[in-house]
């Protein structure tokens, strides 16, 4: 970035003033302590948005652009994309933190590099943007100036791990969209190679199992857009489509079925591709078509006939996809309207193939269902009532009731069933 400026030379001239609040950083970082750190109040226009931001950096991926980090005095154009994004992500959060600014100031403190570059605060920036547009006013960002910059991979490392100690490893953590949080990891794990998974796993409080299993997740969905005929990054479009999910369940269920992986693996990724083109299309609910078709299916002797029973259409699906790149769900909506007769193919034979497998069922299976019921309760109870990375912060009330009916029902219905097993003992 030219025109570089330096925060840490305006605090050493006294250009910037301390609010005289002193931060606790929320982990330990090699040459700083919380006594070296103040909190100062920064001019707007010395500020930047975080293109490395696992949300930011998801959001730019939706416009399939290229453009610099730049402060506005060099290209407002940067700022003003990102603000956009932030603004069109959530608005009503966005609204209610410009309330609370404009009536309260700012509660908390963000945290920024000394070149400018937001690590934390980017709602918070975003509604002191807007304020100052609005009304005319000067408003200051109220930050920590972290001694750090990202031309050092060791200090790109280090703002990582500070960066999900506050966004992610406390009780307060924002909820992240598991699309932006997953190719976060992937990016920071595996692209990037600031840390390890272990480390990841650590400063964001989630599991080493959920890492490993979210990078996975990120490969499939490469290759799922790769099928589509889309960019390999346009992870939007998984996001759009909320795809997520599936393809979360299809990796960790391709992975124990095929765990060296082969020549079968990649038939049967592509015809799980095909078959999650298909529930899309028509809008099935894809998570449970799809652990239908992993139980019925994918898991069973039935796999390698249905594989080669639909290659034929999956290849004409590919060759019409091919015709043009995708670039959204609303495209690829678009463009699975005009292989109906190949989508209608491969679903022909998905429901004889289901049918066949259904017809015979067994005792063994029927038990395998209920024990399955079983675990799916056993996870929610592990998790204090949720499972996986879920929050009781992201649910509204009338989610939080829905649940719990469904609940009372399992009860009840388990009651009723129990007694009949009763009379059969």
């Amino acid at each position: 970035m030219d025109n570089k400026i330096s925060l840490l030379e305006l605090v050493g001239s006294g250009q910037l003033i301390k609010t005289g609040s002193k931060p606790k950083l929320p982990i330990q970082v090699p040459n700083v302590t919380d006594g070296m750190l103040d909190v100062y109040r920064i001019p707007l226009e010395y500020l930047y948005y975080n293109d490395e931001n696992g949300r930011i950096a998801s959001a730019i991926s939706r416009q399939d652009v290229k453009i610099d980090p730049a402060l506005d005095s060099v290209n407002a154009e940067y700022n003003q994309m990102i603000e956009k994004m932030i603004i069109e992500d959530n608005p009503g959060k966005l609204n209610k933190t410009k309330k609370s600014i404009k009536v309260d100031g700012q509660k908390v403190f963000g945290y920024v590099l000394a070149d400018g570059r937001v690590i934390d605060g980017n709602r918070r920036y975003t509604a002191l943007r807007q304020l100052a547009k609005e009304t005319g006013e000067t408003f200051m960002f109220e930050a920590v100036v972290l001694p750090f910059t990202y031309e050092s991979k060791t200090e790109r490392a280090e703002i990582k791990r500070l960066e999900l100690a506050i966004q992610m490893g406390t009780e307060e953590r924002q909820a992240y969209d598991p699309v932006d949080l997953s190719v976060d990891i992937y990016q920071t794990v595996v692209v990037d190679q600031l840390i390890s998974e272990a480390d990841y796993s650590k400063e964001a409080k989630i599991s080493k199992k959920e890492v490993s299993d979210r990078i996975e997740t990120v490969l499939l969905m490469q290759d799922f857009l790769t099928f589509i005929n889309a960019r390999s990054t346009a992870f939007h479009i998984i996001k759009d489509t909320k795809l997520f999910t599936p393809l979360f369940e299809l990796s960790k269920k391709l992975s124990r079925q095929f765990p060296k992986k082969g020549p079968i693996y990649e038939q049967t990724k592509i015809t799980a591709f095909a078959l999650l083109s298909k529930m899309l299309s028509v809008g099935d609910d894809t998570g449970r078509d799809i652990r239908e078709y992993y139980k019925n299916i994918l898991a069973t002797d039935a796999n390698n006939s249905f594989n080669e029973s639909v290659e034929g259409s999956i290849n004409d699906l590919q060759d019409k996809l091919e015709e043009k790149t995708i670039n959204s769900a609303t495209e690829l909506r678009r463009a699975l309207e005009n292989t109906t007769q190949e989508l209608r193919e491969i679903n022909s034979e998905y429901v004889r193939t289901m049918n066949r497998q259904n017809r015979g069922k067994n005792i063994d299976s029927f038990i395998s269902d209920v024990k399955e019921t079983l675990n799916s309760l056993k996870d929610m109870q592990k998790g204090d009532g949720l499972t996986g990375n879920l929050n009781f912060n992201n649910f509204s009330k009338d989610q939080i009731n829905e649940v719990r009916e469904s609940l009372i029902q399992i009860n009840l219905i388990s009651r009723e069933l129990i007694e009949i097993y009763d009379d059969e003992i």
